[in-house]
């Protein structure tokens, strides 16, 4: 039997018996797929033929659908996780401004670099999130939620849960904005990059200081007297 590969229906080239896929190979079709299709709509047989193997191998590999997306989610979660401690660890500033850029721009520039990946841990946030994903989500808003405190801490300012509060709105925009963009073939996306950190910085300047001061329960601002 001839080792080379033929061609399906479809055109995609068929992998011969003996070029067996590796794990990465397959979860980088399921990837793909679940990134296009959701959950719900995937199907095992068209993750099988992206990848050019079978569904008895997809099954042999991993079990059934839902142990697969878990799987894959699991791998861009570690992989997204790592870009970001690596961009994070390597900004040593102390200027809201750079810090803001460093944060931003490592994750635009993931989900420019891996929109798949991007959209397969994105997307679903909106409904159950894996551990994976909850942990990977965690870890961005107490790095903001760090640099929130740092920044008012300079200014003589203690932060309380004020802080995770503004992280958790500026992570989530920020994560919709760059999902609009990867949806959006209209938009440039340098120009793009750069609206969100400009919007995200002036947020964080300008925020009211007194409001902050009111939800960590230090005082009322002085136009909200309790009734």
């Amino acid at each position: 039997m001839s080792s080379e590969r033929g061609s399906s229906r479809s055109g995609i080239p068929q992998r011969s018996f003996t070029a067996r896929p590796t794990d990465d190979e397959l979860l980088d079709a399921a990837r793909a797929v679940f990134a296009e299709r959701g959950l719900r709509s995937a199907t095992m047989e068209a993750i099988a033929e992206r990848a050019n193997s079978t569904k008895p191998t997809l099954y042999a590999h991993f079990g059934d659908k839902q142990a697969l997306y878990r799987a894959s989610i699991a791998r861009e979660a570690a992989a997204l996780r790592e870009w970001l401690i690596a961009a994070y660890d390597s900004s040593g500033s102390t200027h809201l401004e750079h810090d803001v850029r460093t944060y931003v721009m490592a994750l635009f520039g993931y989900a420019m670099d891996q929109p798949d990946s991007f959209r397969l841990l994105f997307d679903s946030l909106d409904g159950e999130s894996s551990p994976e994903q909850r942990n990977l989500y965690d870890l961005m808003i107490e790095r903001v939620a760090q640099r929130i405190r740092s920044y008012r801490a300079d200014r003589g300012r203690e932060t309380g849960p004020s802080a995770q509060l503004l992280a958790e709105m500026l992570v989530g925009l920020v994560g919709r904005a760059v999902g609009h963009t990867l949806r959006d073939d209209q938009l440039d996306r340098e120009p793009v990059g750069e609206l969100i950190v400009s919007f995200v910085a002036s947020a964080l300047r300008h925020v009211d200081s007194e409001t902050i001061e009111a939800v960590d329960g230090k005082r009322v601002p002085q136009d909200r007297t309790p009734a």
